[in-house]
């Protein structure tokens, strides 16, 4: 099931919501969970809810055991049990066909794997440092890591951030912030259907024949999936928000307009925000951070990001990609005095261009497809006339990087002070957007 459907909008939702209500206490907390369940076995497959749910049995019962060993030794055995489990899963369904090749080609992924188990280790890890103490009921637990909002593709959620608000809800029921949840999952959908779809069905042929495209047909490929995958997933994280908004309950934020960010640092503050914290927090702090020499800094930055790349999936044009990042950062560092010192313009356009200049990387299904799309990014000899295609696809792009670039952020506005001119601007493209739903796609990092 997905947020861009009419099964979700015109019955799972309402459904949802109105039952929620209604309820208080241990009552609401299995209703939300349940539906969460359902919600899950509808996004793909029915068996889905099988990996999860050993994840979140485990993980329930793992944590008091962390908590309460006497030992470092006991506590270490089990954490590295959980860590064991959880990470096999994700290694099982997510990359053992890229290890072991075809004797697993037929590996389902299920969808959200990555978020919901990060959520779950995060946790267990705060148990083991002793920042958080275990959740003694399962149902609000289950509610943390299922609440159906973030569970496909985030944003990624902290035990402390979701399960104090879970218990608030419970104790007082729901207190549903309607203007801005309405609103913002409102222009969340908007930005999926009406961009990032319409953007997406111009440049996935494009892109999947690089080897034709002339050079300024390539460019538009490149600026177009830099805006498919922002509006797709921004889009899915203002709906989240504003779903959460509608449940009383508020999610991370994920995103701070990154595209206007002026450096390669700025942008990992404000791309995919709760997993930029994730891997800086359980990943590239303790191996070292920046304590150490500039040569360890720059490994555990190459190392961080390139493991961040794998995270987003079984394949290595992923690990280039976060590789690549790796050394933007590292250059950056380096040359940070002199980057900063450039005309603030400058460095947004630079910046911006450097990401979009990845994402090749990310979007190839393989490297010689990077390669045949780099090597038309600077064939110049192919420069021509655009045909009607490109011309409505520069148009596309031309509206989306003014979006991007120049609008303040769907979740950081007050959706309580929102003029009638822009209410019924964005009733106008709720209307076009239901339209169009018929045409949309699953959202990008459904897949991971």
């Amino acid at each position: 099931m997905l947020f861009n459907t009419l099964r979700f909008l015109l019955f799972f939702l309402p459904v949802t919501l109105l039952v929620a209500l209604r309820l208080k206490g241990k009552a609401l907390l299995r209703w939300l969970t349940l539906a969460s369940f359902f919600f899950y076995a509808f996004a793909g497959h029915a068996w889905f809810l099988i990996p999860m749910l050993v994840t979140t049995v485990l993980d329930f019962l793992v944590a008091p055991m962390i908590y309460s060993a006497r030992s470092p030794g006991r506590k270490r055995a089990w954490l590295v049990f959980s860590l064991s489990c959880n990470l096999g899963l994700l290694f099982y369904f997510k990359y053992a066909r890229l290890v072991f090749g075809g004797a697993y080609a037929s590996v389902i992924l299920p969808a959200g794997i990555s978020f919901y188990t990060f959520q779950t280790m995060s946790y267990v890890i705060d148990v083991y440092r002793g920042e958080a103490r275990p959740e003694t009921d399962f149902w609000t637990f289950a509610g943390f890591v299922s609440f159906f909002p973030h569970l496909v593709a985030g944003p990624l959620t902290r035990h402390d951030q979701l399960i104090p608000q879970l218990d608030a809800i419970a104790d007082k029921g729901i207190k549903p912030r309607w203007n801005e949840g309405v609103f913002l999952f409102a222009t969340g959908l908007a930005k999926k259907v009406l961009v990032a779809d319409r953007i997406g069905a111009l440049i996935d042929p494009r892109i999947n024949d690089a080897a034709s495209l002339g050079v300024a047909a390539a460019w538009l490929a490149m600026l177009g999936y830099s805006l498919q995958i922002y509006f797709d997933f921004s889009g899915y994280s203002d709906m989240a928000i504003g779903l959460g908004r509608l449940f009383g309950i508020e999610l991370p934020l994920n995103f701070d307009s990154p595209y206007q960010a002026r450096t390669p640092s700025e942008f990992w503050q404000r791309w995919h925000i709760t997993l930029s914290r994730w891997l800086r927090d359980y990943l590239y702090i303790p191996l070292g951070g920046n304590r150490g020499s500039a040569l360890r800094t720059g490994f555990n930055l190459l190392a961080t990001m390139v493991l961040g790349g794998l995270w987003h999936g079984a394949n290595w044009t992923f690990a280039a990609w976060g590789l690549y990042h790796g050394v933007l950062l590292v250059l950056f560092r380096l040359n940070e005095r002199r980057w900063t010192a450039l005309p603030a313009a400058l460095q947004r356009t630079m910046t911006f261009f450097a990401v979009s200049l990845g994402w090749v990387f990310f979007r190839s299904e393989t490297f010689d497809q990077a390669r045949t799309w780099f090597s038309r990014l600077t064939d110049v000899s192919s420069l021509g006339l655009l045909g009607a295609g490109e011309l409505t696809l520069a148009g596309l792009v031309a509206a989306g990087l003014l979006l991007a670039l120049a609008c303040p952020n769907a979740a950081r506005r007050d959706w309580t002070r929102l003029s009638p001119g822009l209410q019924v601007a964005l009733g106008l493209a709720t209307v076009v957007a239901v339209l169009f739903m018929n045409f949309s796609s699953r959202f990008l990092y459904f897949q991971f």
